[in-house]
């Protein structure tokens, strides 16, 4: 493996995250907050150090960076960015060591949202603002990752099966990294910019509009306070934020042709068809067992709800009435599983995988009756071949094998069986605290065992990363010559 392209990559990375660490220095240094303002000063001074080091001495050298390099370099990224994002936590005092803090940024960068502080108001402004950036650019990491550097490597990301079997983009067969990464940073940035604004003009304060609108986008879930964005009085607020919730979740490339002047780009694709059907339906669904009881205000709250669990967001909501528990909690497992649209900053298993699998089984179905059919699998105008397929049944039992693996470490350290389970699905999904709150079960992540954090650790790394490009690191051949 060269490593020369590797280190350059991670030099650039914690470059960055020190300039980045200006922003909320220079908001402590206002404040007037000595301790936030040492902490993320040291922050910058140890992430800007390692950075140009790394960078400079592997400038010149050739950045040849293949197939294995870069599933390596997905890992030490990730590891690199927990570890320099949770330096400000833990000098700032606040975590009780540095295993809490690397758990917070670990849950931004991935943009779970879950937390080890049921508190976040014993947090400084700048930790508040630090975590909601560290989900921002987590969800603008995982587009490129989905958008580009996945599908060039063949596992997976956002696709479109040709007849010829090879897995692009749907708007662009062969766009260069710059392309894609300008163009995100413009859509993703603006759809942030507006979200913002939105929230500040519907009565939300200026810095609560910023972190929100950064962790909404990004479909992170982190919150200001324990109440989450339902403590905020007025459906204006609560619609904007699932409005850009369910944006978050939708294919960022048919945000960049819509803006181009295609109108209609999201009426024509089927994902985002099947995420309005699949909204629909729910709202449909607990209006039929709410009754005539319900009110316009109820029926914003369970559509924030609703939204924020589909889409992974995991924003915090109020306990469900007693009658309706087990049967909804279900209901919302199944949503926070499937997760939003491929290209999207929501996790889960995605929507588009669900459709072709079921297609799949259909197609199955119809053989027992005609062996001899041919039945081919399409997706939009294309069809899907047998290979792609293959791996998709792959991704499927891996994830829930992943899940199960999980939920039962979790049980091994004391944990009872239905928080671990939860709190596994909340992990792989990255869907955040969302479930834990609907079921009631007030998981405090602050006092569990070292073990089960490291264990939901490398849960929400699994589900943020793609499945199979972690797992291909097991494999020995993949480290021979």
């Amino acid at each position: 493996m060269n490593a020369s392209p590797v280190l350059r990559v991670l030099g650039a990375t914690m470059t960055f995250l020190a300039v980045s660490m200006l922003i909320p220095l220079m908001l402590a240094v206002s404040q007037d907050d000595s301790v936030s303002e040492n902490a993320f000063f040291a922050g910058v001074s140890v992430s800007g150090f390692f950075g140009i080091v790394l960078f400079l001495s592997t400038r010149g050298q050739p950045f040849n960076i293949g197939r294995r390099e870069t599933i390596a370099l997905l890992t030490l990224l990730a590891v690199v960015t927990t570890l320099i994002g949770g330096l400000p936590f833990y000098l700032c005092g606040n975590a009780k060591n540095f295993l809490d803090a690397s758990f917070e940024a670990l849950s931004g960068i991935t943009t779970t949202g879950l937390s080890l502080f049921p508190d976040p108001s014993v947090l400084s402004q700048s930790e508040l603002l630090w975590r909601a950036m560290l989900q921002w650019m987590g969800g603008y990491g995982t587009l490129v990752l989905v958008i580009w550097v996945l599908p060039s490597i063949g596992l997976g990301g956002i696709f479109m099966p040709r007849r010829d079997a090879i897995e692009t983009l749907a708007a662009n067969p062969e766009p260069s990294f710059r392309q894609v990464v300008r163009s995100l940073f413009v859509v993703y940035g603006s759809l942030t910019a507006i979200c913002a604004i939105a929230l500040l003009f519907a009565g939300m304060p200026l810095f609560d509009s910023i972190c929100y609108s950064m962790s909404t986008l990004s479909t992170g879930g982190f919150v200001l306070e324990s109440s989450g964005p339902l403590g905020f009085n007025g459906a204006g607020i609560h619609l904007i934020l699932a409005l850009f919730m369910m944006l978050g979740a939708i294919n960022f490339t048919l945000h960049g042709r819509f803006i181009s002047g295609d109108w209609g780009v999201y009426s024509r694709e089927f994902e985002c068809r099947v995420l309005l059907i699949v909204i629909l339906l729910a709202v449909v669904l607990i209006l039929s067992f709410t009754g005539e009881n319900t009110t316009g205000s109820t029926l914003i709250s369970e559509l924030l709800r609703l939204v924020s669990v589909l889409t992974t967001t995991g924003y915090p909501g109020t306990e469900m009435p007693d009658p309706f528990v087990k049967f909804f909690l279900l209901v919302f497992i199944f949503l926070a599983v499937v997760g939003g649209t491929t290209g999207s900053t929501s996790g889960g298993f995605k929507l588009m995988r669900l459709v072709l699998l079921v297609r799949q089984a259909k197609r199955e179905l119809a053989r027992l009756i005609h062996p001899h059919a041919v039945v081919p699998i399409k997706y939009g105008h294309f069809a899907v071949t047998q290979t792609f397929l293959q791996s998709l049944w792959v991704f499927f039992i891996g994830y829930i094998f992943c899940l199960v693996a999980l939920a039962v470490i979790l049980s091994c350290f004391g944990i009872d069986f239905v928080t671990a389970l939860i709190s596994a699905v909340s992990a792989l999904t990255n869907s955040g605290p969302a479930l834990l709150h609907l079921s009631d079960l007030n998981a405090n992540f602050a006092i569990i065992s070292d073990g089960a954090k490291l264990t939901i650790m490398v849960g929400m790394l699994l589900g943020r990363v793609e499945l199979l490009a972690l797992l291909v690191l097991l494999n020995f051949s993949f480290w021979r010559p």
